[in-house]
């Protein structure tokens, strides 16, 4: 029988699968990025993993994360705090945003998880499982516990300067949760999942499905969510449905350019208020001062906080400049048809998706201070319009990202494949 083939997610390269040693990962051989890996019982670390970080997560939402104690008066928060702080204010953006990601979309995960490996584990029949696992790789990339974490210690080290503050039993909870739960994904790859929820009888394309092996688009058409292959009439069929998981398949993503280019347009507009507006007002002993992006670097600066102002400085600063420019690039290349250094390209796409919610640092900063920080003209903090305006960049770039087909850098070196050309 002839091997199954792995069509390369960035740059839809045709590959036949082969086993691979335990702890390795195989790589497109055009563009590198990762195809597949192989990890030992990976199925049940994954679901130890996910029990543990779900035990966690509760104590990490049942008991206060900080205490906040300044003249006499003190103050203690939860996860859900800063949401409920917003949401009072009318910051009804920011109290969705920081709830979808520092508390839903992390349990969806852990929850998902639970969901899908335990039958898969114990050989059970749940309803919906298909379902749930593609609602998954919706949920992950919002799940931001790990960024959280970083506005907290960046907080924390604003609130050292002034006020007694203790961490909390949820502080340790969630210090332990991250690494529990970047730990159960990356035991897993979700495309053995996928082989395992697949229908029986399902027939995974091999080489023979295809008569010439090389890159052509108009032989095969590879499903977004499962990566599984489609070849013959099924692949030329208008909205077909992808076999194993059941999603709709696409050639390439329905106007991934336009819609790509009107979110990044639309955060750029948004980034000039978001470091023109105060992201937080401080009132401290009846004196009240507004906190802009690089004021705040400048404080800890002045604190002498050099190694937390300089991962603040990239990731609220450096990080969304970075990315408005690197991906108008790439789509302006795209657009073009350029050809150049295609391998280079997709790489630098890859960082930018990875690297772009680490910039949710300076929301969730502001969100854990406005509520701890309520104790009248002694010390408030007022959470100020540019967290909305730099919330939207984040955001936007991030969705512009999502929506952008990365296979489409690579369709100008298909072209000049096809009339016998080296891309």
């Amino acid at each position: 029988m002839s091997p199954r083939l792995v069509a390369c997610d960035h740059c839809d390269y045709l590959h036949t699968e082969e086993e691979i040693p335990p702890g390795h990962v195989a790589r497109c051989v055009r563009c590198g990025s990762p195809l597949y890996q192989s990890q030992n019982n990976s199925i049940e670390r994954s679901l130890a993993f996910a029990f543990t970080a779900l035990m966690l997560f509760i104590l990490a939402n049942s008991f206060p994360i900080l205490q906040f104690s300044m003249e006499g008066r003190s103050e203690s928060n939860t996860l859900i705090s800063g949401v409920l702080t917003f949401w009072n204010e009318g910051f009804w953006f920011l109290a969705f945003m920081v709830g979808l990601t520092s508390i839903l979309a992390p349990l969806l995960l852990i929850l998902a998880y639970i969901y899908v490996l335990l039958p898969l584990r114990f050989g059970l029949g749940f309803p919906a499982i298909r379902k749930v696992w593609r609602i998954l790789a919706i949920a992950r990339p919002w799940s931001m516990l790990d960024v959280f974490l970083i506005g907290l210690l960046v907080a924390l080290t604003k609130l050292n300067d002034f006020a007694d503050v203790i961490a909390g039993p949820a502080f340790y909870a969630v210090c332990i949760l991250i690494p529990m739960s970047l730990l159960m994904s990356a035991q897993l790859d979700p495309r053995e999942v996928w082989h395992r929820l697949a229908p029986r009888g399902l027939k995974y394309p091999t080489t023979d499905d295809i008569a010439v092996f090389a890159p052509s688009q108009e032989r095969w058409v590879t499903c977004e969510v499962c990566a599984f292959v489609l070849t013959g009439a099924t692949a030329r069929r208008d909205h077909a449905i992808c076999p194993c998981c059941g999603a709709r398949v696409h050639h390439r993503k329905p106007a991934s350019l336009s819609r790509a280019w009107a979110l990044l347009i639309s955060a750029a507009i948004f980034y000039i208020p978001a470091n023109v507006f105060p992201i937080m007002s401080v009132t401290m002993l009846g004196r009240t001062e507004a906190d802009t992006i690089l004021s705040g670097v400048g404080a800890l600066i002045e604190a002498g906080e050099w190694p937390i102002a300089m991962v603040v400085f990239c990731a609220s600063i450096v990080v969304p400049i970075f990315k408005l420019v690197v991906l108008s690039w790439v789509y302006m290349a795209a657009g073009m048809g350029m050809a150049g250094p295609l391998r280079q390209r997709t790489r630098i796409y890859r960082i930018t998706e990875l690297i772009g919610r680490w910039s949710m640092i300076d929301v969730f900063m502001v969100s854990i201070l406005a509520a701890l920080v309520k104790l009248g003209n002694i010390a408030t903090v007022v959470p100020g319009f540019g967290a909305v305006a730099f919330c939207a960049v984040v955001i936007l770039t991030m969705l512009s990202a999502m929506a952008f087909d990365p296979r489409l850098i690579w369709d100008r070196a298909t072209q000049k494949l096809k009339q016998g050309t080296p891309s």
